[in-house]
């Protein structure tokens, strides 16, 4: 656990205001990284470049003032295995903060920070990877994206792809997806014990983290059935790892793996949280709520799924069925009339998205 303190200003050196069309969403301008925070909606976001992953979140209130939550020491690492191809172990990352590009969404609204990995095992196997962790606009939810496409002119296996997520301290399993007291009851101590076998049991697909001083989160892993339905591999106190097993990718074809993590800003701001430890009703609340919300990931789509452009292989992605449209008769027409049929005509609604403000300093790590 770091040191907790509440910092009485956020220091700007920018803010970015973004104007989209409600109807074609285009991609806002996407820029370096200069490896600052970076302040949008209710948190104040630090992500790692080295391995890539959300380091951690502040809080940020009304008036501005931000209070340290230690949720993370890192969510949503990703490793890739396949060691035919030469792909041992291999965690992604990104060389430097430059090399990696953030953008505030047009369009969505999204906070998105993409990573194209620096491995060269990748390049020598000829595939290449891009990880994306992307914040969605209400600032809730935060999306873990790998895409990994064969380059190559021949079928591919990945042996597996693991995805860890630590939390900043131990506490305690507050909850879990399919919850049955003859499984495993809850609140359940992280205290070391491994509680992946109880969770696969259960085919719990989401679990819910709750500390006496932390913001309370959850980890989201994927539906079940799909084609390549994600376990947990392993608990240790507050680390939290699942595994996706392994896929095929064809030749010339991409292959992507999607995880989420969220948590409950507004509870805790109405709150007035304060990282010490004195109010624990409060995270019961926040932790709850937490829970309350895991129905939203019960399949892949909407919002959730916004710039995922190949097959995802941990999830069950139901396709949208087109509502059958009645016969109409047809109008009787003169011998030389033409019958016309004009599409839909969509309105431009602009949106105005902001709140992606950088903070000019990085985060002294205690």
């Amino acid at each position: 656990m770091k040191r907790s303190f509440r910092t009485t200003a956020i220091g700007a050196c920018g803010a970015a205001v973004l104007v989209a069309s409600a109807v074609a969403v285009t991609p806002a301008y996407a820029a370096p990284w200069d490896g600052n925070d970076i302040v949008f909606g209710p948190g104040d976001w630090d992500v790692e470049n080295y391995d890539f992953a959300m380091d951690d979140v502040y809080l940020v209130f009304p008036d501005t003032s931000t209070e340290y939550t230690d949720i993370w020491d890192g969510a949503g690492q990703t490793t890739i295995f396949a060691p035919s191809l030469g792909i041992n172990d291999e965690t992604v990352f990104c060389e430097n903060d430059f090399d990696v590009d953030v953008e505030v969404e047009a369009g969505t609204g999204d906070l998105v920070f993409t990573c194209i990995a620096a491995n060269a095992a990748f390049a020598v196997a000829d595939v290449s990877v891009v990880s994306e962790i992307r914040v969605l606009a209400g600032g809730e939810v935060v999306r873990f994206l790998t895409t990994i496409t064969n380059n190559s002119d021949a079928d591919i296996e990945i042996d597996s792809v693991q995805v860890e997520t630590d939390f900043g301290s131990s506490g305690d399993l507050w909850n879990y997806g399919n919850q049955s007291d003859a499984i495993l009851p809850v609140p359940a101590e992280e205290d070391g014990t491994d509680y992946s076998t109880q969770l696969n049991e259960a085919e719990a697909k989401w679990i819910v983290h709750r500390e006496e001083d932390d913001a309370p989160g959850g980890i989201i892993i994927g539906t079940s059935d799909s084609t390549a339905t994600a376990q947990w591999l392993q608990t240790d106190g507050d680390t939290y790892s699942f595994e996706v097993p392994a896929f095929s990718i064809p030749a010339g074809e991409s292959r992507a793996v999607v995880s989420f993590v969220n948590w409950d800003p507004q509870s805790l701001i109405d709150g007035d949280y304060n990282n010490d430890g004195d109010d624990q009703e409060l995270l019961d609340l926040s932790a709850d709520a937490v829970v309350s919300s895991m129905s939203t990931f019960d399949s892949l789509d909407g919002l959730l799924a916004s710039g995922i452009d190949a097959p995802v292989v941990n999830w069950v992605i139901v396709p949208v069925e087109e509502e059958e449209e009645e016969e109409a008769e047809e109008p009787e027409l003169a011998d030389t009339g033409v019958a016309e049929v004009t599409g839909l005509v969509f309105g431009a609604m602009v949106l105005l998205v902001g709140g992606a403000v950088l903070t000019a300093r990085r985060r002294v790590r205690a």
